[in-house]
């Protein structure tokens, strides 16, 4: 069964257009900055070739040979690689696709964290209100003007369930 696999346009052109292989992230990086002036910082142009290296490497495309030294681990394609299709993913598509990205890891943690929030300060209302419950019970000839303080806390916990609630349903569909 034969994959379709995305690649940048330059690492589509280095790896299948110009055949690399048994290729260090140094040797394709030189090449890349050599063939293409988008990439001028070395450091960048380095991690955005281990990057896409690496997601190879995931994927069972490449395999880094047994070398102990990351600068001299030679990278080589697998039988899969050459019987996968690849297409070619414009750089301004991958900007795009990383901006949704961030826009999604944003909307998690922002997600994540309203929901901590919600569920602290369930547990604080749940504390409120038990406390109203002992002071009913300790001062019974105070009731009435407790029971507003009660009333008035189970009402906000009733929010809070369900703003958590929906909280957590958003978050299970990701």
């Amino acid at each position: 069964m034969t994959n379709i696999i995305k690649l940048n346009e330059d690492i589509y052109h280095l790896l299948v257009e110009k055949g690399f292989n048994h290729f260090t992230i140094t040797t394709l990086r030189n090449t890349l900055q050599a063939l293409n002036d988008t990439y001028k910082n070395p450091d960048e142009a380095r991690r955005f070739v281990y990057r896409q290296v690496m997601r190879l490497v995931d994927k069972g495309l490449l395999v880094r040979d047994e070398n102990p030294s990351p600068k001299r681990a030679q990278y080589s394609k697998t039988p899969l690689f050459k019987t996968s299709i690849f297409t070619r993913v414009t750089n301004d598509s991958i900007a795009n696709l990383s901006q949704s990205q961030v826009i999604n890891n944003n909307f998690e943690s922002e997600l994540d964290e309203a929901i901590k929030v919600c569920e602290s300060e369930v547990l604080i209302l749940v504390s409120e209100i038990e406390e109203y419950k002992r002071l009913i019970n300790t001062f019974p000839n105070n009731r009435d003007s407790i029971v507003i303080f009660l009333s008035d806390g189970q009402t906000r916990l009733f929010s809070l369930k369900g703003k958590l609630a929906a909280l957590n349903n958003i978050q299970n569909i990701k």
